[in-house]
């Protein structure tokens, strides 16, 4: 599959979700866990809606799945860039610190539900059970460099049947087009 279908990488949305997660978790939160649950939101959201929620390109690494931007941005947390990100997140080794709560305008109720599902079923979860769990995904592949994961490999994986996977696919490519249309009008 290629990345063909992968939208414009929400970013505002993501921010929103990682907030919702670190004000869950008392402001503050390791960022292997942090990475973790964002990788697992976004999947939940494709699996359960057949969309993912922050169109981030997602990766195999030795550590297990990540979402990229989501990755890169919360490692730049630790820099003085002026970025969206810097003016929500602090990372202090691997302590993600909440700044500043952003609003969650948005976020749809269901969304939401997804994210707080996900803190809580990972809440308190270690190093190694979050690796044991996310190495044991069926689209995780060990590795030492970056796979790519491919949203139909999910859907597959998740027992979703290849007509309703080609046609989330092609939605999403289509929100992609719209996306880039709105962009390129401003």
């Amino acid at each position: 599959m290629t990345r063909k279908y992968l939208p414009n990488f929400q970013e505002e949305k993501a921010i929103e979700v990682a907030s919702l997660l670190l004000s869950l978790s008392g402001n503050a939160c390791d960022k292997y866990w942090l990475n973790k649950v964002m990788y697992y939101v976004e999947r939940q959201s494709l699996i359960l809606t057949g969309q993912p929620m922050f169109n981030d390109s997602l990766f195999s690494v030795k550590y297990g799945p990540i979402v990229s931007a989501v990755n890169d941005a919360i490692d730049n947390t630790a820099y003085p860039f002026d970025n969206n990100w810097n003016k929500h997140f602090n990372l202090e080794g691997n302590t993600v610190r909440l700044k500043r709560e952003t609003s969650y305008d948005s976020l749809s109720e269901f969304e939401e539900k997804i994210i707080k599902d996900a803190y809580e079923k990972f809440k308190g979860w270690d190093f190694p059970q979050l690796k044991k769990f996310f190495h044991s995904l069926p689209e995780h592949k060990e590795t030492t460099s970056r796979i790519d994961i491919e949203y139909d490999e999910i859907l597959k994986d998740a027992g979703v049947d290849e007509e309703s996977i080609q046609d989330a696919l092609d939605t999403i490519s289509h929100f992609k087009i719209l996306n880039e249309s709105i962009h390129c009008g401003r």
